[in-house]
Formats: structure tokens, C-alpha cells, sequence
């Protein structure tokens, strides 16, 4: 078992029985046998589902070699997306929103060459909870590379970098900001994976600001003076935001809201722990990877008015 960059045998692989109490990572069902056996013809015939041409594929006119407007095309011309539409009740940015959740939950930062190919010895250097530690590192204290350490920021904000130049040439003359980075480049994060591509960087860059915010809302609305206090507070006010989010907007649009609402009446039917959660494998190995599947091949910029409900009034 590798851990923290060490091989270390802990325990920390949970064996396939049902009364083991699991790690971070473990079995939802793990007396279930496999649907079929890992043959060479089963790959074959898996590969042959997503192949061009295939079954999986709308067969609509994406080369852009021929047609070098064709992703403006395809977002402003729903005539050319017949076949592969988009889903009208699930804007673009809960996409990336689902990235954003699952770098919360799931991490395993060990070298490739030091993991093993069992699935259930990965460990998960994230707690099964959705409480931002992407976000926030290890806090103030321990992350202070995170925190904006001028009078303004007190080092409880985040420091995020404003873009030289950019209100010049932008719409409306906003002034336009960027995650920190080092003299390289490298976006200094909680989770490096959150810098992987535009949308989900400006994710993270949206979330970091709305903690700023909500750290000028508690110094306004509160008598708080410490500074310890001050971020306690704003922290559990962003977690509590994020958190509502999960349940009432993003779960209601991918689930829907009937199954969210027996859950949240009925509870738990087959996700069940000992002492604390775990990460299913059925879960972040199989059935979440459903996320890679809504990217359509025209998927249109996150505007401000992609971002929650409940984040966008701290900015309006």
C-alpha cells in the first residue's frame, strides 16, 4: 500500500467483505462478482461502443479542419446539433461544477510508479466530505501561501492576482482576475487538478472570491473583531453554501428532484459505513464517470450567470 509517497501496509486495502469496516476508498457492493471477465474480446467489444462511426456516436459534421467556424456554429445554430443536443435543463457549467465536487472528495497525489493496479489500495488523501479542503489547504496557518497577507486580506482572504491590463479590453471595463501564481506559471492551489482547463480554474477562482466576500459580509454583519473567529465564520458560511448547492441545484438537475427527495426522507438504501464515509469504487471509478459524457463538442464559455444562485448574489 503506498501512503503519503511511502509503501506502507497499514491495512489500508480493504479486502472484499462486507463486514470489513472500509477506508476512504472501499466496496459499496463487495461481494458482487464482475459482469464479465477481463478478456481481450470484452475490451475489444467495449471499444467498439465508443468508436467513430459507432453506436455512441450523433454522427454530425465536427471537423473544424473543413469548417473553421464550425464551434461557433455549432453554438449559435442549434440546426447543426439535430442529432447531439444539448440538454435543456442542465446548463454547460454543471459540468465542470462536477469536476469542481468530485477534486473536493477524492485525491491521490502518489506517484504512478508507486501505485498498485488493485482499485481499493488507492488511498484518498481527501475525507469523503464536501467541505472545500480543495479550496481551503490546510487553512490559514499551515497554507499560508493561499492567503492574501496585506492589510486588506489580513491573511484570512484569499489572494487572488488581478489581470494587468484587462479592464481596458474588456466588456463593460470590469477589472478581471486570475488564480495566484508562482513566477512560472503554476497556479498555487489547494488541488493543482483545479487548474487543468479554463472553465474549472474560473470555478475555483469564483469560489475563492466568494469567500473574500463573504469575509467583508461577516465583519459588516457581525461583532466578530478576531481574526481567527472572522474566517471560522465565513468558512462555515461558504461550506453551507456550497453544501445547498450539492443538494438543491446541482443533484436536483443531474438525479432529479424525486430521487433527491427520497433520500433526503427515506435515507440511505444500500451506501452505508461503520465509523465514517467512504468513497465507493462502484461510485469513483464507474458510475461518476457519467460527467465525462455530458461535454457536448460545442460547449459554450461560463458567463456569470452560470454560476449557483446562491453565490451570484454576493457579486451582483
Amino acid at each position: 500500500m503506498t501512503w503519503h509517497g511511502s509503501n506502507k501496509s497499514g491495512g489500508y486495502n480493504p479486502p472484499k467483505s462486507i463486514s470489513y469496516d472500509q477506508g476512504k476508498f472501499g466496496r459499496m457492493f463487495p461481494s458482487l462478482p464482475p459482469f464479465a471477465q477481463d478478456t481481450r474480446q470484452i475490451r475489444e467489444a467495449l471499444k467498439e461502443l465508443g468508436r467513430k462511426g459507432g453506436i455512441m456516436d450523433a454522427k454530425e459534421d465536427t471537423d473544424i479542419a473543413v469548417n473553421p467556424n464550425l464551434a461557433r456554429d455549432l453554438i449559435i445554430d442549434p440546426a447543426l446539433s439535430l442529432i447531439n443536443p444539448n440538454n435543456p435543463n442542465l446548463v454547460a457549467g454543471m459540468t465542470f461544477l462536477g469536476q469542481f465536487l468530485d477534486h473536493d472528495i477524492t485525491f491521490d497525489p502518489v506517484s504512478n510508479l508507486e501505485r498498485q493496479s488493485d482499485p481499493e489500495s488507492i488511498r484518498n488523501f481527501r475525507r469523503p466530505l464536501f467541505e472545500l479542503d480543495s479550496m481551503y489547504g490546510s487553512g490559514p496557518s499551515a497554507s499560508p501561501y493561499l492567503y492574501d497577507q496585506s492589510a486588506d486580506g489580513e491573511g484570512i482572504k484569499f489572494y487572488v492576482e488581478e489581470i494587468s491590463g484587462a479592464a481596458a479590453v474588456s466588456a463593460g471595463g470590469f477589472v478581471r482576475y486570475d488564480l495566484p501564481r508562482n513566477s512560472q506559471g503554476t497556479a498555487l492551489l489547494g488541488d493543482p487538478r483545479n487548474d487543468e482547463n479554463l472553465m474549472v480554474s474560473q470555478l475555483h477562482l469564483a469560489m475563492l472570491r466568494f469567500h473574500n466576500a463573504v469575509v467583508d459580509y461577516v465583519k459588516a454583519q457581525s461583532s466578530l473583531t478576531d481574526l481567527d473567529e472572522v474566517f471560522t465564520e465565513a468558512q462555515r458560511l461558504v461550506r453551507w453554501h456550497y453544501q445547498w448547492i450539492i443538494i438543491h441545484e446541482y443533484l436536483v438537475r443531474t438525479v432529479g428532484k424525486p430521487l433527491v427527495d427520497n433520500i433526503l426522507i427515506n435515507g440511505r438504501k444500500f451506501y452505508k459505513w461503520h465509523n465514517q464515509p467512504f468513497i465507493p469504487i462502484e461510485f469513483s471509478a464507474a458510475a461518476y464517470r457519467f460527467g465525462h459524457s455530458q461535454f457536448a463538442p460545442h460547449i459554450a464559455p461560463i458567463s456569470g450567470r452560470y454560476l449557483p444562485i446562491s453565490i451570484r448574489k454576493f457579486f451582483d
